[in-house]
């Protein structure tokens, strides 16, 4: 999209939640007078890079992947990303706007807007406003996975029924005043999208901002993992690795300068070129781990030899001295959430060790670690049990998916699994920083703002 049309609809991508009465859950100020009419008015609308770029960053300062000195703790006591850090009860005030629920609701308004639309409009093919279509329902798809992820308990068949979702809005309705639906329901509309979405989609997205059935099929796959269905979700990924399955070969990559890591790698893709991308997906903050450096308990699972310790992690500053931090500082300054051929086939593993298919899990997960150490430092993963097998696939998920935002959603998921359940403790000696098991803090509080401006909204227990 050109930069006059994006100007077009920025009336349609605003979210002013700061500026709304107390009337109104969501509010809207127009920027100008243009009002899309024609199907490729739609069309610009479904790839505004909004839909792609509005991950929530926050998410991996929750993990415990990542380790912040004291004295950077200090220089920002109060910032919503050093609460996150801390996990703190509340990461936001009722005058700071919450980067995980306000794009998210943006790209499920625009996405409303969509597909109330296009229906009605006569021009275009019937295959033109089907891949709009599409588009709209896997991007309402995605943010509502990530709402109900962030605000919400994990999904337990058991009380999905019951349990307190997130405001659920399937019109653009700027005057509603919902209340927050079930997990369930939310659930039930995401896979409601998503298997509309891959029917819809073509096998080849038009730009990269624009969506394809191999996403939808990947997205279910993640969905019904953290559904803890199984079956659907090895179905799922697999669907998707029949149609995409390249992985990048670490032993391609290297330093242009092995003195000065900071200075580049070689070789490695930006984030919408990544050969092993099935959908394109970023954050307005992916810079949230600068500075910061890998926790000891995720070095220890890691290793120095693993490549992507290599690539990711230095003991060197900037300036190519020694750093004085305590841990290796974190390399790459650009997140990249994308979800990605690796990721499938790791939502695959899982599913076949948890169905005790020991030999099977380890195959996935030994072919894509060759592409991630030296050939002198390779060694096949072996399990003696489904359940070492699981541990193997887990500890995999945290290798492989370190920076794309996953790691917090397998906390929670794994807080339900009494093989993992654990407690969390930063390194930090200047402060105590836990995360105990079972803990409310796995649920993010609604935004103050959002509860101020909707009565309707239940607080999440603290």
């Amino acid at each position: 999209m050109n930069t006059s049309n994006l100007k077009k609809y920025s009336f349609l991508i605003l979210l002013a939640l700061s500026f709304a009465s107390c009337k109104k859950f969501l509010d809207v100020t127009p920027k100008g007078k243009f009002i899309p009419k024609y199907l490729k008015d739609y069309e610009e609308l479904a790839a505004n890079p909004s839909f792609s770029t509005n991950s929530y960053a926050v998410l991996e300062r929750l993990s415990d992947n990542t380790y912040f000195s004291d004295a950077r703790i200090l220089a920002a006591l109060t910032s919503s990303t050093t609460k996150a850090y801390k996990w703190q009860s509340e990461l936001y005030i009722e005058t700071e706007t919450d980067s995980g629920w306000d794009p998210m609701y943006n790209n499920i308004y625009n996405a409303n807007i969509i597909l109330q639309d296009v229906e009605k409009l006569a021009d275009g093919t019937e295959t033109q406003r089907n891949e709009v279509l599409g588009d709209a329902h896997f991007n309402r798809a995605y943010a509502y996975w990530s709402l109900i992820n962030i605000y919400a308990k994990d999904y337990e068949a058991s009380s999905a029924g019951t349990d307190l979702g997130v405001p659920l809005l399937t019109v653009p309705d700027l005057e509603a005043m919902p209340k927050r639906a079930t997990v369930a329901a939310v659930y039930d509309l995401i896979l409601k999208d998503l298997l509309l979405a891959k029917d819809q989609l073509p096998d080849v997205a038009r730009n990269v901002y624009r969506n394809n059935k191999t996403a939808a099929l990947a997205l279910l796959a993640r969905v019904y993992q953290s559904m803890d269905n199984y079956t659907e979700a090895k179905q799922y990924a697999n669907l998707a690795l029949q149609k995409k399955n390249t992985l990048l070969d670490f032993n391609t990559l290297s330093f242009k300068d092995p003195l000065k890591p900071y200075g580049g790698i070689n070789n490695l893709a930006i984030a919408y070129l990544h050969p092993e991308m099935i959908s394109y997906k970023a954050t307005s903050l992916a810079n949230i781990l600068r500075l910061s450096s890998i926790s000891p308990d995720f070095l220890n699972i890691l290793g120095t030899k693993d490549l992507r310790y290599v690539f990711n992690f230095t003991n060197l500053e900037i300036n190519g001295k020694p750093t004085t931090e305590p841990y290796p500082l974190y390399l790459n300054i650009d997140l990249s959430f994308n979800i990605g051929v690796p990721e499938m086939m790791l939502i695959s593993a899982e599913a076949e060790a948890r169905g005790g298919q020991i030999d099977p899990a380890l195959t996935l997960l030994n072919n894509l670690r060759k592409k991630r150490f030296k050939p002198a430092d390779y060694a096949d993963l072996t399990a003696s049990s489904a359940d070492d097998a699981l541990k193997l696939v887990v500890d995999e998920r945290r290798r492989e998916l370190f920076g794309k935002g996953l790691r917090w959603f397998d906390m929670r998921r794994l807080d339900n699994d009494s093989r993992f359940k654990r407690n969390y403790t930063r390194a930090n000696t200047g402060g105590t920083y836990q995360l105990t098991a079972g803990s409310n803090i796995f649920v993010q509080q609604i935004p103050p703002k959002v509860l101020l401006l909707n009565p309707n909204i239940e607080r999440n227990p603290r």
